[in-house]
C-alpha cells in the first residue's frame, strides 16, 4: 500500500460541504472519491485535515488517502483535475510514510474571512465575500483581537454541534486589515473548534461596528458562554480555509 497526501482548492459555494453524509451526495468528500474510484476502480476513502462547512471554500486543504500500487504523481494529478468539476482543482500531490495523517500531523491552520464593505453589493462576488454595508472600524477590532492571541480555553467561540473534547486552542497571530472595500480577517492557530474563525470574526464586527467595548470581547472569552453564536454568526461564504501545516 502507498500513502499520498494531497492538497485541493475549491468553490465551496457549489457543494454541501466538505463531509460526506451519504452515497453521492454533493459533498466535497463525494465528489473527490468518485473521481478516485474511476482512475482506480476500487473504493478509496480520503481523510481531510480540516472539515468545512456548506459554503466554505479552500486554497489549501489537504487529505490524504491510500493505493494498492505506484503511481507517478504528475500522472494521477493530471488525469483527477480533468475529471473532477471546474469547481474542485488538485494543487499538487505527493507520497507520505504509512502512519501520516493530514488531520493529526498538522500543526497549524489558516484561515481567512473576507468583508465587502461597501453601500453597493458587488454582482461579481456572490457567495465567494460577506456583505456588509456598516461603518468598520479597523483600528479597535486590532485592539480587540490582542485579547485572542495565544493560548485561551475558547468555549465561548464554538457553537453547538461541537463534538472537540478540548476547548483550548493556541492562535499564533490574528490579523486584520483593508485593501480597497475589501477587510480582511486573518488568522492562524493550531486547530480550531466548530465555527470558531467566524464567532471570532462576529464577535469583532460586534466591536468593530460599535455594539460593544474592545473589553467586551476579554470578558467574553473567560465567561464560557457557547450558546452565543448560535444566533450571531457572519455567513460562510467568506471564509477561506488557506494553508495547513505540518
Amino acid at each position: 500500500m502507498y500513502r499520498l497526501l494531497v492538497c485541493v482548492k475549491y468553490n465551496g459555494s457549489q457543494y454541501h460541504g466538505w463531509q460526506k453524509q451519504f452515497k453521492n451526495d454533493n459533498s466535497i468528500q463525494s465528489i473527490i472519491e468518485n473521481s478516485l474510484f474511476l482512475l482506480f476502480k476500487y473504493n478509496i476513502k480520503i481523510f481531510c485535515s480540516s472539515r468545512t462547512d456548506v459554503g466554505v471554500h479552500s486554497l489549501g486543504q489537504t487529505f490524504h488517502f491510500d493505493i494498492k500500487k505506484y503511481i507517478k504523481i504528475n500522472f494521477l494529478l493530471n488525469l483527477l483535475n480533468k475529471i473532477l468539476p471546474i469547481y474542485i482543482c488538485i494543487k499538487w500531490i505527493k507520497y507520505v510514510y504509512m502512519k501520516f495523517n493530514a488531520r493529526y500531523n498538522a500543526i497549524a491552520r489558516r484561515y481567512i474571512y473576507i468583508i465587502y464593505n461597501s453601500n453597493l453589493k458587488s454582482v461579481f462576488l456572490d457567495k465567494l465575500v460577506t456583505y456588509n454595508s456598516n461603518d468598520i472600524n479597523i483600528n479597535i477590532m486590532l485592539k480587540a483581537s490582542k485579547f485572542l492571541i495565544g493560548r485561551h480555553n475558547f468555549n465561548s467561540f464554538r457553537s453547538s454541534g461541537c463534538e472537540s473534547n478540548n476547548s483550548y486552542k493556541t492562535i499564533f497571530y490574528l490579523n486584520i486589515y483593508k485593501l480597497g472595500n475589501f477587510i480582511f480577517f486573518d488568522i492562524k492557530a493550531n486547530s480550531f473548534l466548530y465555527h470558531m474563525v467566524r464567532n471570532i470574526v462576529s464577535s469583532l464586527l460586534l466591536i468593530g461596528t460599535y455594539r460593544y467595548s474592545i473589553l467586551w470581547i476579554k470578558d467574553f472569552l473567560f465567561c464560557q458562554n457557547k450558546n452565543f453564536f448560535d444566533i450571531c454568526i457572519v455567513k460562510p461564504y467568506g471564509l477561506y480555509l488557506m494553508n495547513v501545516y505540518y
